[in-house]
């Protein structure tokens, strides 16, 4: 059994572990890094590569006045910073841009990963894949993890751990939760190695969890989809639900589409997770030909449905649509297209529908955490030298959600100073 020591250890290779270790590293501490896929960068890899976030606090609440969205705020002050920070690290690839409610700019996100594990191995640290925790114990002053990976078993020492191992998406116990009635297992949309082990390991530690915020960021895929590579969680998004309607089994309405995507998805989660999606021919032909925001790719994310095995068809008009929706189990009727804004919203001329389930990236509920990103007990008291970021972290959003790679890059910061300052006073002291 190899024995090891360092002032820090991240549990979690994703943007908010590398961001943290990065921190960390700048300012002397030494730091390892436990990742246990066989790469790192978890969700980065299937994301746009956008960091943004709300333009400030009150569009933030107005977005998301959930009772459990209580940390958001940091992610809204500390977006100028983080931003920066990154910038140094890797030029940006855009611009400022306005994105959904919010503003940010587009990075090269594998380069930003390199960068950091690099920052972290000239400070004297590593970082290593493959390797899973397989227990964590707590003394007076310090940690014990006992760490399995490819060159065997090893006991590690170290003063602070980060958790920041994703959130519990890729566990589909979790995932099935999400949605009303529990019948429905959504697809995962996001990293297959974020199965709750951060969460785990607070509990063992003594730390208290809030799992009745079922809240969580993700897109609309047309049900029978299957991702196979990073860039079809991109293209199976229908990002521009936001400009169709939706329907219930029943052919009921039940949400404000205009929301956008990601709320549309939590709305059709507590709907019972299926619902009947149309939208016009011209927003058809807007959504296919255009990017969702400035810098990214146009794609027909229609057509990538459809012809990757997706529920998802179109119709000359509404009297074709019904037997077709139908046949999907919607009780549509002709009544039913025209009540509200329906009509106005499908326009006269080809209908485009899909049986969508909501795809499941973020679980919004995991690990309490205090003011200064620390674990707290079932009493609320800080577990000193245990630290939380990213999707491990519980209530950063609640009903709505304002990016998920900012709250990754500004909680990963926050942990990251906290373990150079416990660093630089243990050495004081010393």
């Amino acid at each position: 059994m190899t024995h090891e020591s360092f002032d820090a250890v991240i549990v979690g290779g994703g943007l908010a572990g590398l961001t943290a270790a990065a921190s960390a590293s700048e300012h002397g501490a030494t730091v390892l890094v436990l990742e246990r896929a066989p790469t790192i960068g978890g969700s980065v890899a299937i994301s746009g590569g956008y960091v943004w976030t709300a333009n400030d606090q009150a569009s933030l609440r107005r977005e998301d006045s959930g009772e459990f969205q209580r940390h958001g705020h940091l992610v809204v002050g500390g977006y100028a910073d983080v931003s920066a920070w990154l910038a140094a690290l890797a030029p940006p690839l855009t611009d400022e841009q306005p994105n959904l409610h919010g503003r940010g700019r587009k990075f090269d996100l594998p380069l930003l990963i390199a960068t950091m594990a690099r920052r972290v191995g000239a400070a004297g640290g590593s970082v290593r894949v493959g390797s899973q925790v397989l227990d964590v114990e707590r003394g007076d002053d310090s940690f014990s993890l006992t760490v399995e990976s490819v060159g065997g078993m090893r006991v590690v020492r170290t003063r602070a751990v980060v958790l920041a191992t994703g959130g519990r998406q890729a566990d589909p116990a979790v995932r099935r939760s999400l949605v009303d009635g529990g019948d429905v297992l959504p697809p995962l949309r996001g990293n297959a190695y974020s199965r709750g082990d951060g969460a785990a390991i607070a509990v063992s530690l003594g730390a208290s969890t809030n799992f009745a915020n079922k809240g969580f960021y993700g897109h609309l895929f047309a049900d029978g989809v299957q991702p196979v590579a990073p860039l079809d969680f991109i293209a199976f998004a229908l990002y521009h639900s936001e400009e169709g309607v939706m329907f219930d089994h029943a052919g009921r309405r039940f949400a404000d589409e205009t929301r956008g995507d990601h709320n549309n998805t939590m709305a059709v989660a507590e709907h019972g997770g299926r619902a009947l999606l149309l939208w016009s021919e011209d927003v058809q032909e807007r959504a296919g030909g255009r990017p969702f925001v400035g810098g990214s790719l146009p794609m027909d994310r229609w057509e990538f449905s459809r012809d990757r095995g997706g529920r998802a068809d179109s119709a000359a008009d509404a009297a074709a649509l019904l037997p077709l929706v139908r046949s999907w189990g919607y009780e549509l009727d002709l009544d039913a297209l025209e009540e509200g804004n329906v009509r106005e919203r499908l326009g006269s001329k080809r209908i485009f529908a899909a049986d969508v389930v909501p795809a499941v990236t973020m679980t919004f509920g995991g690990i309490e955490v205090d003011g200064e990103g620390r674990a707290v007990d079932e009493d609320g008291s800080p577990i000193a030298g245990l630290y939380v970021a990213g999707g491990d972290t519980s209530d950063v959003y609640h009903r709505s959600y304002a990016g998920g790679l900012c709250a990754a890059a500004v909680t990963g910061r926050r942990a990251g100073a906290a373990v150079a300052r416990s660093t630089t006073a243990a050495r004081s002291a010393a």
